[in-house]
Formats: C-alpha cells, structure tokens, sequence
C-alpha cells in the first residue's frame, strides 16, 4: 500500500463514526452501529430483530452487504480523509444466522491515488464466519472531510 494515507485523530475517527451512527438514513434504518474504528480498519454490528430476516426466517442477504458495504466504506474514509463511493461489492454467504446479532471486520488491503480495495467478514454471536466480502471504492481526490 502507498504511503500517502491521511493521519487521522481520534477526534476525526470519533466523528466519522458518529456520522455513521446517526446522520446516514439507511444505516439508522437497519440499525447498523460502529463498535470501533482506526485508519483501514472497522467494525460494525447489527442486533438481529424480525425486520432483519427473510421469508425463511433467517438473516436476509441484503443486511449482510449493508453491513459489509458499511464497514468497508467506513475503513476506507476513516484511513483515507477523503471522500469514497462504492464501485463494486462482492459477497459470500457462508452461514444462516436467525438471532443474535453479527458483527463485520473490514480492512483497506490495497489503494491507489483513486482506489481502494476492501476486505470484509461477518460473524455471528458465537464468532463462527457467515460472509464474507470484498469492495472496490473510488477515492475522490478533493482532499478535506469524507463526511459529506
């Protein structure tokens, strides 16, 4: 990775994360939180309720990839200082999770000057992995703020 990353204080990383907890809709929507994040890393978790699970009762795919999406975007910004997008999501379901609550890990593995690539997984309460996935986000070189 190069080393042109912006450092980023513990002030920022408490904002960004806030922003993330209580200004995006849809993250307020599925009720996705923030449980830590520093440059290029995330974590994120969600409390399984009935509004999370599909017609066969158990976790439905499009919450595992918000909260993929989430984190990755999240490690990305929080290790960056810039503004990204998602330009591609890749994900594997690897396990049926029907309570509890999950929790996602993401990690910015590679960047260059206008992208990044992200890796994530998803595990349930037990720690057992039940997706995993990786993201590739445009970095917008307007330097200052990701928070929009």
């Amino acid at each position: 990775m190069e080393n042109t990353e912006v450092p980023r204080d513990n002030e920022q990383l408490t904002r960004l994360a806030k922003y993330f907890d209580e200004a995006v809709t849809f993250s307020r929507h599925i009720k996705s939180r923030v449980e830590k994040v520093e440059p290029g890393k995330a974590v994120c978790r969600i409390d399984v309720e009935d509004i999370h699970l599909n017609g066969n009762g158990t976790l439905h795919g499009g919450v595992y990839t918000s909260l993929i999406d989430n984190a990755m975007g999240l490690s990305a910004a929080a290790l960056l200082g810039l503004r990204i997008a998602t330009i591609a999501l890749d994900v594997h379901f690897l396990g049926a999770v029907r309570e509890g609550s999950i929790r996602c890990a993401a990690e910015v593995v590679h960047r260059t000057r206008r992208i990044a690539t992200v890796e994530a997984k998803v595990y349930d309460a037990e720690d057992n992995l039940v997706a995993m996935g990786t993201g590739t986000f445009r970095i917008f070189e307007k330097s200052g703020d990701p928070i929009v």
